[in-house]
């Protein structure tokens, strides 16, 4: 080829460079060239030499320069060479997530052009790009998601519909991705996706590849599925294809649904942030709750077809469907009103299908239902769930649309019964959807309360009777005429009769039996009524035969009693007469119910005859209400006319005349002429009696008889009622004035008659109208006016024509009786009245107008009850138009409702709405709910049970009813199912039923009965312990491997231990064999080791089985076999298994699980894969690492572990490098894995790691360098950093110091740990979105650890930390806490087990620091109150606390920190209560935490020895008093109650502070009440547990040396009972001190011990040192607590028992100086104020040769006389030895035994008269003044007072300068002995003592302030020199003589006068001068003595 060929052939680089060149020109002559030359080559199809990649990248970068050029050039240029040969180098070099990106910025940049041309390029290249890189859906768009296509046996219509769903997904449905998968990743997942279909071995090689992908899945995070290539989508679009695959398909939505329930989860507690890419940038994903929509909505059109039937998919489409609404629950998330409508919908056909099965055959019916039934039941729960989730996710539900949706399940009764766990729920759904329960919803549960208390009755268990059934009655009536049951009447009305004797004291039951009975007599239902009126007219007639027999009606009650009660038979009153009175008018009701009321009226009326008049009357007030209508009724009814007209016979009538009268007047109204006519001759007659005072006007003058008596309240025609009262508007009256101005007028005494005429008449005619009325009746005495009126004028000494006045008033009577009801009753009730009215009528019989009027009168005060009158009509409530009544009137029924008929309204009310008008469901609904309170549960319904019971038919169960019912009750139709699975012989029959048992696990779950789980498994085992023989028993027996793992994914309990028993004990069980066959299919294998795996998570019991280890040594081979044969998916399943089995306890040994580990290892290795494919693969393998490497750890100590693990560095070299590759995984679970196995190998190498860590030099900076950069990479997983960070942590110590500073300063670490305090996660909740950097408190604590371990290695170190602002941010962290609510419980654990532990390791080093810093911060120290709150409130704090007792530590040894403590426990007592006593759990013993308490405390105790009592944490305890009954017992085994003693005591002593105890109170019985108890009593509670837990008398040895907890528990102890009366009280209670006792006396006791010579010289001495330090435990508490002035030992008994024990001990005290020691002080505190001790360690006991006494002085003398180094310390046990003696002189014991020993001979060797004395020895002056102690208290008694050593002594005073403490106890020894008599010669006469004392009277005293070294500054020498001179001289003439002849006499003068002149000079010149008073005192005395 030519040189010319050769350059127009090829694009040099340089020309395709200039392309992007800044010129323009260039830019577009170099555009023309390359196309030209790349365009002809294409054309021509010659060859041409370029780089594609090179002119792909530089023609994208042309749009980079603006305005683009050529757009549509440089685009096309693009297209040809994407569709050229060269277009394979593009694709191979450039990714195609990176090409779809720029060409997306392309598109951007030309977005403003508006170019058609352009636009289509652009699209035809994404096209392109689909094509060339084999992507079917590459865009989150609709047009990729429609453009899947997988052939499908479906029609064309089946693929349209599901295009058109894709394409119906808009943007709103994609989400940022929240990861996504590599390149390599998406063509993993790709090739799963590659579903080839092409005929049946197609469908196969389908169900294998799906098999696959189920098993890959693991290994991917479950939004990739979201993601290109959209696995997700793909698996949903299979579901609709029918080839049998769907099983398998839905098998993989499955468990990826579960996968993205986990990994949602996972995303909620997991702290993300700082994402590696740009989130605008970030590729999309199909919304998860879009996804769950799309597959909800495939899931219901799925099943809609086969609801009536079950085929082997109904169970796992259910499934799916329930996993699809529990990951909406997962993901917290509404879910669409769509998918819930279409629930909604299959909810409503199913439940109509059920509802309209019919037939009497019981087994069809059931066949016919059984499977819509269960589908009904899984849809009405999947309603449930889908509502229930809006309420809590969608603040914008419809929740009366949502109320709609759930209509059906509420009405499904059946439903409900059968699932009472679901009806509680489905009773909050409701209440949540609106705030109280609606109209409907209450009727509904009011009604069926009542049914439920009705049907109760029927059972003789729950029958009310008597009285309670009368309180309950208004339930019962409420249903009464529904059940129609006459039993129920009659236990009603019975239960009325015999509460007779009760109604006269209980007046509630009265009234309430009275309205039951109106409820009966006005049932609705006329058979149970007549039924009623019989049993009552029995009883009546019962009662009437009583009386008229005088015969005892009912025990107990008198028959005149009752009859005064107005009882006849059954309580009456006048609704319940008025009642029976209109139905014997009824003409509905049978002529013997009529006849039955008539009778009983009569015989009412007629008990006149029988009873005396005052009872009658009695009776008659409840007959006087209703008898117009018995006038009424007897019209038609002359039997009942005969009785009432006798009854108001005037001669023999028991009633009053006012009665009588009222009576007769009645019969004015009267049809029949003759009974009106016999009413008006005894009216008048009576009118005529009645006038006693003859101050009426006389009747009828002038009326004549015939007209008289027919004709003068016959009215006719009647009186319209509109004429009565003008027609007014309804404005307000406006004639106001002028009414009051009649009224006024009216009122005045001396009206004349013309006036008092013409203005009644004028108010007559105002009052027509209505408002006047009104008006008039708010008058003051309005109404008295007229009646007062009416009154007047039928008197006699009326001047006027009665006619005048008589005319008016009445007609205003009439109109105002009209008006006001209320008038009218009170009217109707004056007798007064009706004489008026009659007397007017009867004088004036001719007037018309006033007799229309008076009739009107009488007619409304007679039938006042019946009327109602308005404006406009009057109405009467009963139809009384068998009287002649004188006024028109409308009649309208008063129905008076009963519970009955209020019941029936209800009912209808509720079919109307509840029910929507579904006659028929209400129906059923009642149906239902009747049987279910007829039979104890739903199991036991019956048609017979239900037939049995006297209700109505219409109520009683049915067939399909009872049908429905049963197939409700799962249990019993499971059983079924399991019984023809047991019996079937047929395989499809078998699978069949297999599925239908699945079916019935999606619903029931976990909840089934134990006799049918029992059965469940027994029909598991059957079929699936062999292994299937043929392919028939292949599918059956994978159909059965599926049931299996739906039971044990439910923890069925028998199905789980069934399975484990089968496989430890049968070893030819098909598991064991299948496992091992290396051909097993992999879709078998898949679903054992799910089976498998499910029983190994599930399975919590503890026993031990064998199968775990042999699976485990089995299964690791064939994994290494399968991996050999390169079945991968088959080594997964394994993997699966081992890693659950790798958690059991296998049984191994250390080789065997050292070689594993190194197994697993290899096996991980041999997939080496840095993607997600083969992720589980390795979080598999490294998690059986890590529990193997765990067990190796717990079966031996570390020394071994690294034997067995690493025999030579270059294995774990080897480890170690492959772990660290694996901590770059790209799978976050894999790389924290790994950390974690490295962690494991690295602590089991130990001192090994030293060498090898300097090999691992391919890391940058080496391991530690690697674990500290990732623990600072704020771009990794939170859970890696901290697995990085505490590696580091463990890596410091091996590295040392240096290396480890070289390396934080390197990475400045401490900068990088104060900036992440600022982005510190320090809430409990978790960032939906991705935001700024931030650090979780796992990763600060790592950086906290790492500080403290480095103040650990290098001390120096901590002036540096301390010095940074890092330290600061720590406190400011701490202080947080306090508006932390709820609480981080990781922030709780970095505040106290990290920054305290920091803080507290910093206290040894730079306490200056802490001092400054947080020991000054009040806030800081509050908030450290509430760390400890919030520690305590966990559950397993004990690790957190150590560190908050160290703190506290601290906080107590400073003054500032320790005062505002003190000051905190005024205000939160209980705080540091449960902080002391939470450790002090006998539980605890021995454990660190426990340690730091009892340190905590002895601190606590011993500053409260120094302390004032205001300023000490005990004293402010002891004020504090809480409730407390848990009472110390001797227990002698302490582990018995174990963990749960602990919870329950650590609930126990939580305060009020920390949790709430509001329910406490209500628990505590009132004979149990805690008693209050004092803090420090508590706190001496729990030691003293303590001390019995350590010192058990029957296991406790003196030969085992004493832990720390012991020695702490003892000097808590000791501490405590120094400091505080309280706990001594309580050691007193609890007999403490006999406890020690008895432990040393058993000691003492033991024979294998025996004398402390004789063991010491057996056994060596320094084996005898744990005796000796057990001794010094006991002995050391004993100092301790009998140092307190307060432990005072008063008991002989006791003082004796401790006496002769501290003898016996007294042997071992000289193996032990210290021990020796402490037993004197010991000795010392007990006798400091005990007599009796004093007393019983002077006598001598029985049994020794020596008292207590004398071993004291023994150590005196020995410790005085031995010769020691003079410059050294003297021994501290003389001065205790010494004061023992002096406490002992106060008992004459002690002074006897002290006087025998000639103490006082020391004094020669200590004290001698001269120096230079040969045997005198020369002793310290502590020594001295100790013995001179001793002697001073010796010599205040006779024993020891006797004069002896004087010159010693004055020699010793003489030397030693004035106030010394030795010169003082000489002069004070020397006064004693002036005390006594037998002294005074010897003494006198002694020429030095005078002079001594002459001596010190001279000596001056300073009067004023100032210091002067020649003058004293006290007269305590001069007191005591006075004292002597007093005692020697005072008394007695002789002696008084001498003194006056004597210089000593003019110096006390001269002494006595200048203090006597100084006070009188100057006033308390020497008050502040000690001893002045007293030594004034002594001088007035010895003067007065000199003086007599």
């Amino acid at each position: 080829m030519s040189i010319k060929q050769t350059l127009a052939l090829q694009l040099a680089e340089a020309q395709l460079t200039k392309l992007t060149s800044d010129s323009e020109e260039i830019r577009l002559r170099a555009l023309d060239q390359v196309e030209t030359r790349f365009i002809r080559c294409l054309q021509l199809g010659e060859p041409i030499q370029f780089k594609p990649v090179l002119l792909l990248k530089q023609l994208i970068r042309w749009f980079g320069y603006t305005p683009p050029l050529v757009p549509d050039r440089v685009l096309a240029m693009i297209m040809e060479l994407l569709r050229s040969e060269y277009a394979e180098a593009v694709t191979r070099k450039i990714p195609y997530e990176r090409l779809k990106t720029e060409l997306e910025k392309v598109r951007r940049v030309l977005r403003n052009l508006e170019s058609r041309r352009i636009s289509e390029l652009l699209d035809d290249l994404s096209l392109l790009l689909l094509e060339k890189y084999k992507i079917d859906l590459v865009t989150p768009s609709a047009s990729s998601l429609s453009s899947i296509d997988i052939t499908s046996q479906e029609t064309d219509s089946a693929t349209i519909s599901l295009n058109q769903m894709y394409a119906n997904l808009k943007s709103k449905d994609y989400e940022p991705a929240w990861s996504r998968p590599g390149s390599d990743d998406v063509a993993s997942m790709k090739s799963m996706i590659d579903l080839p279909r092409n005929g049946d071995t197609n469908a196969l090689e389908m169900h294998e590849q799906l098999t696959h992908l189920i098993i890959r899945m693991g290994d991917y995070p479950a939004e990739y599925f979201l993601q290109p290539p959209f696995v997700f989508l793909h698996l949903v679009q299979l579901q609709m294809i029918k080839d049998g695959s769907l099983l398998q398909v839905n098998r993989a939505l499955i468990t990826w649904l579960r996968q993205l329930q986990q990994r949602i989860l996972l995303r909620r507690n997991t702290l993300s942030y700082a994402a590696s890419f740009d989130p605008h940038t970030r590729s999309k994903q199909l919304k998860v709750g879009s996804a769950l929509e799309i597959l909800l909505d495939n899931c219901t059109t799925l099943i809609n077809p086969i609801l009536l039937s079950c085929t082997s998919d109904n169970w796992h489409i259910m499934e799916l469907t329930v996993e699809v609404v529990r990951t909406y629950d997962v993901l917290s998330s509404k879910v669409s009103s769509m998918c819930i409508t279409r629930i909604g919908n299959i909810v409503k056909k199913l439940l109509a299908h059920c509802d309209s099965v019919k037939g009497s055959n019981m087994t069809q019916l059931l066949d016919s239902l059984r499977i819509p039934r269960l589908q009904s039941l899984i849809f009405n729960g999947l309603l449930h769930d889908t509502v229930a989730l809006n309420i809590t996710y969608d603040p914008h539900l419809d929740r009366r649309h949502a109320k709609s949706l759930i209509q059906p399940i509420v009405l499904d009764s059946a439903y409900l019964s059968c699932m009472p766990e679901r009806m509680k729920s489905l009773s909050s759904l409701i209440s949540s959807l609106s705030s109280e329960p609606s109209a409907d919803e209450q009727q509904l549960i009011k009604l069926k309360r009542a049914y439920s208390v009705a049907i109760n009755q029927f059972h003789q268990n729950t029958k009310a009777t008597g009285s309670l059934l009368i309180q309950k009655h208004r339930q019962v009536c409420l249903v009464i005429t529904q059940l129609g049951s006459e039993t129920l009447v009659k236990q009603l009305f019975n239960a009325i009769v015999e509460c007779t004797a009760f109604y006269a004291d209980n007046a509630k039951l009265r009234n309430d039996a009275e309205v039951l009975l109106y409820t009966l007599i006005d049932l609705p239902d006329l058979k149970l009524r007549a039924l009623v009126y019989r049993l009552m007219l029995r009883s009546g007639v019962a009662h009437f035969h009583a009386l008229m027999n005088k015969t005892v009606y009912m025990t107990g009650c008198s028959n005149m009693d009752l009859a005064r009660q107005h009882i006849l038979g059954v309580p009456l009153n006048v609704q319940l007469l008025r009642r029976v009175i209109l139905q014997s008018w009824e003409e509905n009701a049978s002529e013997q119910i009529r006849q039955w009321c008539i009778d009983f009226l009569a015989m009412l009326i007629k008990l006149n005859s029988m009873l005396a008049v005052q009872d009658f009357i009695t009776v008659f007030q409840v007959i006087l209400p209703v008898l117009p209508l018995l006038i009424c009724r007897s019209v038609t009814h002359k039997q009942l006319h005969n009785v009432i007209w006798h009854m108001f016979e005037p001669d023999t009538s028991p009633l009053d005349p006012p009665l009588m009268l009222r009576g007769y007047v009645y019969f004015m109204f009267h049809p029949f002429i003759e009974i009106r006519s016999e009413a008006t001759t005894r009216i008048a007659y009576v009118l005529q009696c009645q006038d006693y005072t003859n101050i009426y006007k006389p009747t009828a003058r002038d009326v004549s008889i015939e007209h008289l008596v027919n004709d003068l309240c016959l009215i006719q025609p009647p009186v319209s009622y509109k004429s009565i009262f003008i027609e007014c508007s309804d404005e307000q009256f406006q004639g106001q004035r002028s009414l009051d101005a009649l009224i006024r007028l009216l009122q005045a005494k001396d009206i004349k008659p013309n006036i008092r005429k013409s203005t009644m008449t004028q108010l007559n005619v105002l009052l027509q109208n209505w408002r006047a009325c009104e008006d008039f009746s708010t008058k003051d005495d309005g109404y008295a006016l007229i009646l007062e009126t009416l009154h007047n004028a039928l008197k006699k000494d009326s001047g006027s024509n009665p006619i005048d006045i008589l005319l008016p008033t009445v007609s205003i009577l009439m109109k105002l009786l009209f008006h006001n009801a209320g008038f009218r009753k009170k009217v109707a009730n004056t007798f007064e009245v009706y004489v008026c009215l009659l007397r007017a009528l009867f004088t004036l019989p001719h007037e018309a107008q006033l007799r229309q009027d008076v009739s009107l009168c009488l007619f409304q005060m007679l039938f006042h009850n019946c009327i109602t009158s308005t404006k406009e009509k009057l109405v009467l409530d009963v139809d009384l138009s068998s009287m002649i009544l004188p006024v028109t009137y409308e009649v309208e029924a008063k129905v008076i409702p009963t519970a009955a008929t209020v019941g029936l309204a209800l009912q209808q009310k509720l079919e109307d709405t509840h029910f929507g008008g579904d006659k028929v469901r209400a129906a059923q609904h009642w149906r239902l709910y009747a049987a279910h309170r007829v039979c104890p549960a739903p199991s036991r319904i019956t048609l017979s049970a239900v037939q049995a019971v006297d209700i109505r038919e219409s109520l009683k169960i049915k067939m399909p009813d009872l049908a429905l019912v049963r197939t409700s009750n799962l249990d019993d139709q499971l059983e079924y199912q399991l019984i023809l699975a047991e019996n079937c012989s047929n395989h499809e029959d078998l699978q069949q039923i297999i599925s239908l048992i699945q079916l019935f696990l999606v619903l029931l779950r976990n909840s089934i009965s134990q006799a049918v789980a029992d059965n469940l498994w027994k029909v598991i085992h059957k079929y699936m312990r062999l292994v299937p023989g043929n392919e028939a028993d292949g599918e059956l027996y994978k159909s059965l491997l599926d049931l299996c793992i739906t039971c044990i994914r439910f923890c069925q309990p028998q199905v789980m231990s069934g399975l484990s028993y089968a496989l430890e004990t049968d070893h030819h069980h098909s598991f064991h064999l299948l496992l091992h066959d290396r051909l097993i299919p992999l879709d078998k294998l898949y679903l054992i080791s799910q089976c498998l795996m499910h029983l190994l998570v599930n399975d919590a019991s503890d026993v031990p089985m064998n199968w775990y280890g042999k699976f485990f040594m089995q299964l690791s081979a064939l994994a290494k076999t399968h991996f050999e044969l390169r079945q991968l998916q088959h080594v997964r399943c394994m993997l699966r298994i081992l890693q659950f089995l790798s958690e059991r306890d296998l049984k191994l040994s250390d080789v065997q699980l050292t070689n594993y580990s190194h197994h697993f290892i290899q096996l991980s290795s041999n997939l080496r894969t840095s993607t997600q494919t083969g992720a589980e693969w390795q979080r598999d393998c490294l998690y059986i690492i890590c529990q193997l490497q765990m067990h190796l750890q717990y079966q031996q100590p570390k020394a071994t572990i690294r034997a067995s693990i690493t025999n030579q560095s270059g294995a774990s070299y080897k480890v170690l490098s492959y772990f660290l590759t694996l901590c770059g995984h790209c799978d976050s679970e894999v790389r924290a894995l790994s950390w974690v196995s490295m962690a494991n190998w690295i602590t089991s190498c130990g001192s090994e790691v030293v060498h090898i860590l300097p090999r691992l030099d391919f890391l940058p900076g080496g391991l530690p360098a690697c674990c500290l950069t990732t623990l600072m990479d704020i771009h990794e997983l939170m859970l890696v950093r901290e697995l990085a960070g505490r590696v580091f942590v463990m890596l410091m110590p091996i590295i040392g110091a240096e290396c480890s500073f070289e390396l934080l300063r390197n990475h400045d670490f401490l900068n990088t740990a104060y900036n992440s305090l600022k982005s510190i996660h320090d809430t409990p909740w978790m960032f939906e979105e991705q935001v700024r950097e931030r650090n979780s408190c796992e990763v600060i604590s790592c950086y906290v650890a790492i500080c403290t371990k480095m103040v650990a290695l290098n001390p120096e170190w901590c002036a540096t930390l301390c010095g940074h602002s890092f330290m600061t941010g720590l406190s400011d962290v701490l202080k947080t806490l306090q508006s932390q609510v709820p609480c981080s419980i990781p922030l709780v654990e970095l505040c106290a087990s990290q920054i305290c532990e920091l803080y507290s390791v910093c206290y040894s080093d730079n306490f200056e620091f802490l001092q400054r810093t947080i020991c000054r911060d009040n806030v800081f120290m509050q908030n450290y109150l509430t760390l400890i709150n919030d520690v305590l409130n966990l559950e397993c704090p004990e690790y957190m606390v150590i560190p908050l007792f160290k703190m506290f530590l601290i906080f107590c040894t400073d003054s500032n920190a320790n005062s505002f403590l003190i000051d905190q426990i005024k205000n939160k007592p209980s705080l540091f209560m449960d902080f002391f006593l939470f450790g002090l759990h006998v539980i605890l013993v021995n454990s660190s935490f426990q340690r730091f308490t009892l340190a905590t405390l002895a601190l606590v105790f011993i500053k409260a020895q120094n302390a004032a009592d205001e300023k000490s944490m005990l004293r402010e305890l002891e004020k504090y008093e809480l409730p407390y009954n848990d009472v110390p017992t001797d227990e002698d085994d302490f582990g018995v109650k174990g963990k749960q003693e602990f919870v329950s005591n650590k609930k126990q002593i939580v305060s009020p502070y920390m949790q709430d105890d509001s329910d406490g109170d209500d628990k505590q019985s009132e004979n149990h009440a805690p008693k209050n108890i004092n803090a420090a009593i508590l706190i001496y509670h729990r030691l003293d547990q303590l001390f019995d837990r350590y010192y058990l008398s029957k296991s406790f040895n003196f030969l085992e040396t004493p832990v720390v907890g012991q020695v702490q528990v003892c000097e808590a102890l000791g501490g405590l009972l120094k400091v505080s009366p309280w706990a001594l009280k309580a050691s007193g209670e609890l007999k403490l001190l006999d406890r020690v006792v008895h432990i040393l006396d058993n000691f003492l006791n033991d024979e294998k011990i025996g004398n402390a010579a004789v063991y010491v010289k057996r056994v060596g001495a320094h084996k005898a040192q744990s005796i000796l330090s057990n001794l010094l435990v006991l002995i050391n508490m004993l100092s301790h607590w009998h140092s307190s002035p307060n432990s005072v030992i008063t008991q002989t008994s006791m003082a004796t028992k401790i006496v002769r024990i501290i003898i016996r001990i007294w042997p071992w005290l000289s193996h032990s100086q210290h021990l020796k020691k402490i037993t004197v002080q010991l000795i010392m505190f007990l006798t400091e104020h005990s007599f009796e001790m004093c007393k019983q360690i002077s006598l001598l006991q029985s049994g020794h040769a020596q008292s207590l006494l004398h071993l004291m002085a023994r150590v005196a003398d020995f410790e005085t006389t031995k010769k020691e180094n003079p410059n050294k310390e003297p021994s501290l046990n003389m001065v205790p030895a010494l004061r023992v003696m002096a406490n002992c002189c106060s008992c004459a014991e002690g002074r006897l035994s002290l006087s025998k020993m000639n103490l006082l001979d020391m004094f020669d060797t200590i004290l001698p008269a001269s120096q230079p004395c040969p045997h005198a020895t020369k002793v310290r002056p502590p020594v001295l003044i100790a013995w001179l102690g001793f002697w001073e208290v010796f010599s205040r008694y006779d024993v020891g007072s006797k004069a002896c050593h004087l010159q010693s002594l004055i020699k010793t005073i003489r030397r030693t300068p004035p106030l010394k403490q030795k010169r003082i106890l000489c002069l004070r020894i020397l006064r004693n002995m002036c005390f006594f008599n037998g002294n005074r010669p010897q003494l006198v006469e002694l020429a030095d003592f005078i002079n001594l004392l002459r001596d010190i009277l001279e000596q001056k005293v300073q009067k004023e302030a100032g210091f002067d070294e020649q003058v004293l500054n006290s007269f305590e020498e001069h007191r005591l020199a006075v004292l002597m001179l007093w005692k020697l001289f005072g008394f007695g003439a002789k002696y008084r003589g001498m003194l006056r002849g004597t210089k000593l006499f003019k110096l006390l003068i001269g002494l006595r006068v200048e203090l006597s002149v100084v006070y009188s000079q100057k006033k308390h010149k020497y008050t502040d001068v000690p001893y002045v008073n007293d030594l004034a005192e002594l001088l007035e005395k010895l003067m007065e003595s000199m003086r007599q």
